[in-house]
Order: C-alpha cells, then sequence, then structure tokens
C-alpha cells in the first residue's frame, strides 16, 4: 500500500473523495508545473488517512483508479512547541517537522525573552501562511495525515498539556511518553517561566539554533515513538 504513494506521479489533498475534485491551484501545480499527463498515477488524499490512485486528465478531472484506503493515526499525537522567530524559519520549522511527521505544530504566544512578536492581526496571516506550507510538505512526503497547525497558544497553555516537556540543556533523553516537546526563542526561556512540574529534555550536547532544536525535538521524538511500535 505504502508503495503507491511512493511510487505516485503526485499527491494531493482534496476535500471530498467521494467526489473528488481538484482545486484550480492544484490543478495548475499538477498540470503546468509538475507536468503530470494521462500516463501518470496520482494518489488523492482528503489529510484524515484516507485515499485512493487515480489518472488526471488534460482538463484536470480525477479518474479514481484503486480502492479506498485508510491509514490509521498514530496512537498518540507528538507535537511540538516553538517561539516563532526572524525571517523564514517558522516555515522551515513547520516544513521540517512535517516531512519528518509530527501531528501537530503549536506556535507559542510571545515569551519573557521572544524577540519576534505577533500582534493579532499579524498571528492570523501567519498562521494562515503555515497551514499552507504544512500542507505542501505533507504533498510533497506523500503524508495521509495533514498536521494540525494550531493558533498561537501561551506558554502556561502548552505546559499545562499532558506529555509536555521542556527543551533545556542538561534534561533527560526524549522518550515515547514526551508528547509534546516546548521550543524556546533563540534567548532560551526566563527561569520564572519554567516549572518544577514540568520535565526539561535534552537535544545533545550542542547549543541549537531554534529552528534546528524544534526540527531535532521532531525526529528524536518520532524515533522514540518508532522504538515501542
Amino acid at each position: 500500500m505504502m508503495d503507491l504513494l511512493r511510487k505516485s506521479a503526485a499527491h494531493v489533498f482534496i476535500p471530498s473523495l467521494a467526489v473528488p475534485v481538484l482545486s484550480d491551484e492544484d490543478t495548475h501545480h499538477l498540470l503546468k508545473v509538475l507536468r503530470i499527463t494521462e500516463h501518470d498515477v496520482v494518489s488523492v488524499c482528503d489529510g484524515q488517512g484516507n485515499w485512493l490512485t487515480a489518472k488526471l486528465t488534460k482538463s484536470g478531472e480525477l479518474h479514481p483508479m484503486s480502492e479506498l484506503f485508510t491509514s490509521a493515526p498514530r496512537k498518540h499525537k507528538l507535537a511540538v512547541a516553538f517561539a516563532p522567530v526572524k525571517g523564514e524559519k517558522p516555515e522551515v520549522i513547520v516544513q521540517k517537522l512535517t516531512e519528518l511527521g509530527i501531528d501537530e505544530i503549536i506556535p507559542l504566544a510571545p515569551t519573557r525573552r521572544s524577540v519576534v512578536k505577533w500582534d493579532e492581526g499579524r498571528a492570523a496571516k501567519n498562521e494562515e501562511r503555515l497551514r499552507k506550507i504544512a500542507r505542501e510538505a505533507a504533498m510533497q512526503s506523500r503524508r495521509t495525515w495533514l498536521p494540525a497547525i494550531r493558533s498561537i497558544t501561551s506558554l502556561e497553555q502548552v505546559l499545562a498539556m499532558p506529555g509536555v516537556a521542556i527543551a533545556e540543556p542538561g534534561g533527560s533523553e526524549i522518550n515515547a511518553d514526551h508528547r509534546i516537546v516546548v521550543i524556546g526563542p533563540e534567548g532560551g526561556f526566563a527561569p520564572e517561566e519554567l516549572t518544577k512540574t514540568v520535565p526539561t529534555v535534552s537535544l545533545g550536547e550542542s547549543i541549537l539554533r531554534a529552528e534546528t532544536a524544534a526540527i531535532v525535538a521532531g525526529a528524536l521524538m518520532v524515533r522514540a515513538s518508532r522504538e515501542i511500535a
């Protein structure tokens, strides 16, 4: 089943598999950018684990070829929360965490040492952009479950979630009990923002940039979840 996904000429998400219709933007991307022809097989997915293979006509119509396949979700969702950083780095974080297979990505509201601070209007625009980046990365990596990009969430709210841990030097090794790993801004968290009730986890001996730390955390979490699968 997974071979069909990996070998498909393209992977695309649509609202309904019962009525498989591409958006104008996806039609243009597949036909004009990727040069998909009627001889190619594409995989079509609803982002909720259900997918099938199809042929794409020159006019942009999808014709299903296979039965409906369903991929089971991960038993315990994995999430990474991160403090937004400068430039396009948040987009890189979301892109790579999506490719790795992280289920939820949580941008943090400004913390004490945050340099980047999204106001309400900017936050809504950036969240929309991050969801688009996640969708594109999920198409590239052939994911059948789209990751959830949460709205801006306070550090306090995230630290109250079950299975949460904070990435800090000297922490324990990431294991399958850690469902959410929190990455601070470039200057780290202020001492008063940390709490003894939330464990800390290590991302290695080096001091990592914020965007690198988020990606490393995601990779370690996915590896730990596979070890008990």
